[in-house]
């Protein structure tokens, strides 16, 4: 606000990089008045409404989610998805869905740990790092039980 730049600022910026990414809205957005804020706006609506602020691209389209239904029938109720030689099996598309919004919920959190208006009370930059790296392993590596299934 202002002030010299300092470490704690670049986290408070980073952590609004965080909430626009994810919100795909502005600060200066006009919806924003008075205390509104985009810092608000997501503390406010988590943890229950996650996914009406999240920005819809990041969320699967219908088609997707249809062609997800269908592999799942397909394939006996399990869904397998493969990233970089791994894969990956939900048992169902609820299990997926909650995993995604857990996830999205957990960078969210971030977001606003890191843009507290009080800089003492930032996040400090390598809890942040083993945190996003933990949610990253947690997104990709879960499977049926909870273990990371590999094939090929």
């Amino acid at each position: 606000m202002g002030n010299e730049p300092s470490k704690r600022g670049d986290i408070y910026s980073y952590g609004i990089l965080v909430l626009e990414l994810f919100t795909g809205r502005s600060p200066t957005d006009e919806m924003f008045k008075d205390d509104l804020n985009l810092h608000n706006f997501v503390k406010m609506a988590l943890p229950e409404r996650v996914v009406q602020i999240v920005d819809s691209a990041l969320l699967p389209s219908e088609d997707e989610e249809t062609m997800v239904r269908r592999q799942n029938y397909n394939n006996g109720g399990i869904n397998e998805i493969s990233t970089e030689g791994t894969s990956v099996t939900f048992a169902n598309q609820n299990q997926t869905s909650a995993h995604l919004q857990k996830c999205l919920l957990s960078v969210l959190e971030i977001g606003l740990a890191c843009s507290v208006v009080s800089p003492n009370e930032r996040m400090n930059i390598g809890d942040v790092t083993k945190e996003l790296q933990h949610i990253r392993n947690a997104y990709l590596g879960l499977g049926i039980h909870g273990q990371r299934q590999r094939t090929g």
